[in-house]
């Protein structure tokens, strides 16, 4: 595996980012009133549908590091797009064939549909349950790719019961399907969606730690800047620290599974779960740098508190997946 980017990936990550920051509907628009499409979200859906689609899929052999460069920096800066969502289903959908044309080309959107309610991860054994929770954007998708005890399909909801989520820019919602569908396989596709949401998440820890630290060089007490106690700046160093380990496995596990690694799925697992830790690690150490403004709701810490904690539990728990990390490790020191 390469240790830097491509050109080309260079490319895509400030095409995201000059998207990002022309983008006028933030995460904040949300708490007062309902979500609504950022203005960016046709070009992304439209422009960069393919990234990280398999050959196999229809796509053009664009890799799984290509569209997770363009979701960090979605997240860094909380775009309140469905793209990342449309991301994770397309890639979650990768093991059943050629994929519609029109979910490529983004005209139409779709969403996955994973997490049981009351499970603590992904769905296990028994009878696959006809209910799926945490969906993000399901009222505003034009289907759904649902994750079952056999395997994946697509289908449209017979009925989408809105929750109130935690972070209102990203809506999720309950949804109920009539009746069970012949699933076709998953290969790679649940650890290549489950990439997406890690590295969403390391674009948010990034973002909380660009804002806590824009804080820190300007915010004086006592005569000095707040950035130059230790207090503060261990704080920060840690949560660079976690960061960086979490986008680098990131990374490496969307090499592995591009490559076919025996060691993907381990990598997968690790990575959701150090995305999650070190987002909402990097969000809480922002609330706290802010000092009494940040935990209030004109300070935007929260904003990266509320996306952190919504996106590490869905498709899998943090807590789930450091849990699969352990039971691979013993089946693969058992089967040696």
């Amino acid at each position: 595996m390469k240790a830097t980017f491509t050109q080309e990936q260079l490319d895509i990550q400030e095409s995201i980012r000059s998207i990002a920051k022309e983008e006028k509907v933030t995460a904040r628009d949300a708490l007062a009133g309902e979500w609504r499409p950022p203005g960016g979200d046709a070009v992304l859906l439209t422009d960069f549908g393919l990234l990280g689609v398999p050959e196999s899929a229809g796509g053009v052999g664009s890799s799984l590091v290509d569209l997770l460069v363009a979701v960090e920096v979605l997240g860094e800066h909380l775009v309140p797009s469905r793209f990342p969502a449309h991301a994770a289903a397309v890639q979650l959908a990768t093991g059943l064939g050629e994929l519609p044309g029109d979910v490529l080309a983004g005209r139409t959107v779709l969403t996955p549909a994973v997490d049981v309610p009351g499970a603590t991860g992904w769905p296990g054994g028994g009878v696959d349950p006809l209910v799926r929770t945490l969906v993000p954007y399901a009222a505003q998708a034009g289907g759904v790719v649902v994750l079952g005890t056999g395997g994946a399909w697509t289908a449209v909801p017979s009925g989408i019961t809105l929750r109130e989520s935690f972070d209102p820019s990203l809506p999720l919602s309950d949804v109920t399907f009539s009746a069970p569908r012949d699933a076709g396989p998953v290969g790679s596709g649940a650890g290549r969606a489950a990439l997406v949401a890690a590295a969403q998440l390391c674009g948010v820890a990034a973002g909380a730690i660009g804002l806590a630290a824009g804080h820190a060089r300007t915010r004086e007490q006592f005569g000095r800047v707040i950035g130059s106690f230790q207090g503060v700046a261990f704080q920060l160093a840690d949560a660079v620290k976690y960061r960086k380990a979490a986008w680098d496995l990131t990374l490496y596990a969307a090499w592995a599974v591009d490559t076919g690694r025996p060691e993907a799925e381990s990598l997968v697992h690790a990575a959701k779960a150090a995305a999650g830790k070190a987002a909402v690690f990097a969000a809480e150490r922002c609330v706290q740098v802010h000092g009494g403004m940040g935990i209030t709701m004109e300070a935007d810490p929260h904003l990266f508190l509320r996306r952190a904690h919504v996106l590490d539990a869905w498709l899998g728990r943090g807590s789930w997946h450091r849990r699969r990390v352990g039971e691979l490790q013993v089946q693969r020191r058992r089967g040696a």
